[in-house]
């Protein structure tokens, strides 16, 4: 079978060393509906993170869910960008509605905090073997404590939405089907 595509992290590489060395506090971005995760806040230091899900459809059609990670401001700057395209899109179909402008987050003070202990990160990419080819697609991360406490931020498999769990069943099943990295080994991945 041939090798597919690899789809990495959004993201700046330095997210992802400051979250592997220094996550502090965790937790679901908050809005309705509660049960639906859209974003996962990370913060390592005084550096806050958003973890999103993003899509791209790949040649052969598979639609890839991997992780976005970046601060705020980069988001808020992301979707300035594409507010005159959602609005030409509104308009052309008669609704000349007005988009509010994007504002850079702040986390929420009910952030979770994370150990101080020592911690593994491992950066997962989710297997998806298909009949001509196997693509691998970066989908999530995992930290681990040495007393086995363990946090998982993953997309979704299925849907545009956020796993955020502790429950080590849900971790276990998540993973089944993922290739775990060290950040080091992922960012020594080429492409």
């Amino acid at each position: 079978m041939a090798e597919g595509e690899l789809v990495t992290l959004k993201g700046r590489r330095e997210a992802l060393e400051a979250l592997a060395r220094g996550l502090t506090r965790f937790g679901p971005s908050i809005g309705q509906p509660e049960w639906l995760v859209s974003a996962v806040w990370l913060c390592a230091g005084d550096q806050a993170y958003l973890a999103t899900a993003s899509v791209e459809v790949l040649p052969d059609g598979f639609v890839a869910r991997s992780l976005c990670i970046g601060n705020p401001s980069d988001l808020a700057s992301h979707l300035e960008t594409e507010l005159p395209n959602l609005s030409a899109h509104l308009l052309a179909r008669g609704n000349g509605m007005d988009l509010p402008a994007p504002a850079a987050m702040e986390p929420p003070q009910s952030l979770e905090p994370w150990t101080d202990e020592s911690y593994a990160t491992h950066v997962l990419m989710r297997i998806s073997r298909r009949a001509s080819c196997t693509h691998r697609v970066t989908c999530g991360l995992r930290f681990t404590c040495e007393d086995g406490r363990s946090l998982l931020v993953g997309t979704d498999p299925s849907i545009l939405a956020m796993v955020l769990s502790e429950d080590p069943e849900l971790i276990g099943r998540y993973c089944e089907d993922c290739e775990a990295l060290t950040p080091a080994e992922y960012l020594a991945l080429p492409g």
